[in-house]
């Protein structure tokens, strides 16, 4: 079990990464990706199959496997084998996660046939998040509604696990010691309220689509806009489910791009939609973070992580600005380059700020060995 692999299923790519172990510690040997077709979805398993062939790891040699799996829902708390009495139940909650969860299990299904001798792991991207309490994960409906399975889920779980072992790695203290809100910015973003190394609270719900704004989704947005547009403007739900999935967010406030590259070169030629899309979706996250700050008593970090949170230190220069009541105050300098440790905020802030890049590839990797030896 010295060769990990960890598979990255999604509606229209296959991510791997291959670990392997050595005196107990877990190191990266092999990244890949490649991109499948929406109607292209029986070719997953040639897909893995050639991903695994540019890897300097034999298919032979894989002891675990690893699959990434967005929503757990309330039945699947933690890691677990992948039998096929676990895929039926999956299954089952395919509408909970119609984009991610069907692509992940067909990722399950060829990794069992290419790796018929492999132990294969499941790691939900909900789990870390079962450590809320009802107060927080309960939404303000009938209780009855339960039996439907509503309430909040959260997601980005092993990318918000990961940063706050990172960050509590950088501090130098203990990870029971330290409350920390994380800010996981990109396609899909969610700023999450980790206490003791246990979430406690995050802005993504029942579903990805909820908190802050997003690349192509709205985020949270008030119901009855939703009722009205059905009962008075005759658009069908399959036209608003495709606008708030896919149509709203960054793109569609700047009616350019979802892309935040894109959004900074349209800025820097004057574009006033790509403006607004930016500021809104900066406003969004600083609401949030403070927010987040209510769970807490004290607050030793806030650290972006993500492809937009690591990669993009304007956008944390244009949202941390926005805390000024916080005390949250970066240091300009580290903001434009990070250093190895991540530590962006000045001597002055009232907390630590750390730009962390994402590796949730690990958090899956560890999990595989927590759960076989």
């Amino acid at each position: 079990m010295n060769n990990i692999l960890v598979l990255n299923s999604g509606s229209q790519s296959e991510k791997i990464a291959v670990f392997t172990r050595e005196d107990k510690k877990l190191t990266s040997i092999y990244r890949g990706q490649v991109s499948i077709a929406a109607d292209n979805q029986d070719k997953r398993e040639e897909a893995i199959a050639d991903l695994i062939g540019k890897s300097p790891v034999a298919v032979e040699q894989f002891g675990l496997v690893g699959h990434r799996i967005v929503h757990g829902g309330s039945r699947f708390q933690k890691s677990m084998l992948a039998t096929q009495d676990v895929l039926a139940g999956l299954r089952q909650m395919n509408e909970l996660a119609p984009l991610h969860n069907p692509p992940a299990i067909a990722g399950v299904q060829a990794s069992i046939a290419l790796f018929p001798n492999a132990k294969q792991i499941l790691v939900f991207d909900t789990a870390f998040h079962s450590s809320m309490d009802q107060a927080h994960y309960l939404y303000p409906l009938p209780i009855e509604w339960q039996e439907y399975s509503i309430r909040k889920y959260g997601f980005h779980g092993t990318s918000h696990q990961f940063c706050s072992q990172t960050v509590a790695h950088q501090l130098g203290k203990d990870l029971a010691d330290i409350n920390m809100i994380s800010c996981h910015l990109g396609g899909g973003s969610s700023v999450c309220a980790i206490a003791a190394g246990k979430s406690i609270d995050i802005t993504m719900g029942f579903s990805p689509l909820d908190g802050v704004m997003m690349g192509t989704r709205c985020g949270a947005i008030d119901p009855a806009i939703i009722i009205y547009l059905l009962k008075n403007e005759k658009l069908t739900l399959s036209e608003i489910e495709l606008a708030i999935n896919k149509k709203s967010g960054m793109l569609g406030i700047s009616k350019l791009s979802s892309d935040m590259q894109e959004i900074h070169k349209a800025i820097a030629d004057g574009n006033a939609q790509a403006s607004l899309a930016h500021k809104m979706f900066c406003l969004s996250i600083a609401k949030a973070i403070a927010a987040m700050t209510t769970n807490f008593s004290h607050l030793d970090a806030i650290a972006f992580t993500g492809g937009i949170g690591f990669h993009d230190h304007a956008t944390r220069s244009a949202i941390l600005p926005q805390g000024n009541m916080l005390g949250l105050k970066i240091d300009e300098n580290l903001n434009q380059k990070p250093p190895t440790n991540g530590l962006i905020s000045n001597k002055n802030s009232a907390c630590a700020i750390f730009a962390v890049e994402a590796n949730e590839e690990l958090i899956i990797a560890q999990e595989c060995l927590s759960l076989c030896l």
